[in-house]
């Protein structure tokens, strides 16, 4: 298989490198075909400059199954329209090649200290999944809502059968595949505010559809404002999480936090024919070039091996 690798900017280019020293050791040890292919032009400043556009990443995108993307972006670094550069880079990606799953694993990993007073060292655990719905919700109008008079501004939030289907099909797939739970229930957890908005009501009405087909899974309902709570309180009781684009965006935040923060979450962006994976921290400009990822590298580099 060939991995189209996007190091992106700030401290981007230094976890690539670790990245692909841990492919190189899959395929040396483990007789794993991957070749991986180096995109260095893709950065906030050749966007910005115009020098690479969505149009050519898109083209050379659709040449690879699977895509390797550091952080991209740089606050300093912005576009003729005063965006920061690469931003549309990383939504382009996700709408246009349709990855319409964004998986994000929340794992306490073993020596990693959570915030949360009885998770970790033995005690409970933290062991879930939160899958964002990546292709429709609030964010789908990025940039394309309306200002008038500047006075009101408008977006508008949009929620459609099919991709509320596949995403809940998805969702529940992925619970079948799982070990469950602390308790070893399979269970999937439907996060909106049916109570307020009825895009909602139609999120939570086509699930409820959905769900009637995988009788080995269960299923409940939560409101986003109460699962922010649950996810603190009662984390071991999660298994698969699915929600709408932003909800997703602010609760996989949270739920990073809870084991050891953005800088140790990564996430997947699944569609039906290929996929991207990228950590989920910025690209922290501050500290490009000046911090090494070597000795965390080693750590999984050794624990590959020994499995």
């Amino acid at each position: 298989m060939d991995i189209m690798v996007l190091p992106g900017d700030g401290i981007g280019p230094e976890i690539m490198r670790s990245a692909l020293r841990i492919l190189e050791i899959m395929r040396s040890n483990f007789n794993v075909k991957i070749e991986s292919q180096v995109y260095d032009n893709i950065n906030a400043r050749n966007i910005a400059s115009g020098k690479v556009t969505l149009d050519y990443v898109l083209d050379e995108a659709r040449k690879y199954r699977a895509i390797l993307k550091g952080p991209m972006g740089d606050p300093n670094i912005r576009t003729k329209d005063g965006v920061e550069a690469g931003l549309d880079i990383i939504l382009g990606l996700r709408f246009n090649l349709d990855l319409y799953a964004n998986v994000r694993p929340i794992k306490l990993l073993p020596g990693v200290q959570s915030p949360l007073r009885d998770y970790g060292d033995g005690s409970k655990t933290i062991d879930y999944v939160l899958i964002r719905e990546n292709s429709e919700g609030l964010y789908s109008s990025h940039f394309g809502g309306l200002i008038l008079r500047d006075d009101v501004a408008i977006d508008i939030q949009t929620i459609t059968r099919k991709g509320t289907e596949r995403i809940v099909r998805f969702a529940f797939e992925l619970a079948r595949r799982s070990k469950g739970n602390a308790y070893g229930e399979k269970v999937v957890t439907c996060v909106d505010k049916s109570n307020v908005l009825k895009s909602f009501y139609f999120f939570r009405k086509v699930f409820t559809e959905v769900a009637r087909n995988y009788s080995d899974v269960k299923y409940n309902f939560m409101y986003a404002d109460a699962m922010a709570q649950f996810m603190i309180l009662h984390p071991e009781m999660l298994n698969i999480v699915v929600t709408e684009n932003m909800f997703g965006d602010i609760l996989s935040e949270l739920a990073a936090a809870t084991v050891g923060g953005v800088g140790l979450a990564w996430s997947g962006n699944i569609g039906d024919d290929r996929a991207m994976f990228e950590p989920v921290h910025g690209s922290a400009p501050d500290i490009g070039g000046k911090v090494t990822t070597e000795e965390f590298t080693n750590e999984i580099i050794n624990r590959v091996l020994r499995r």
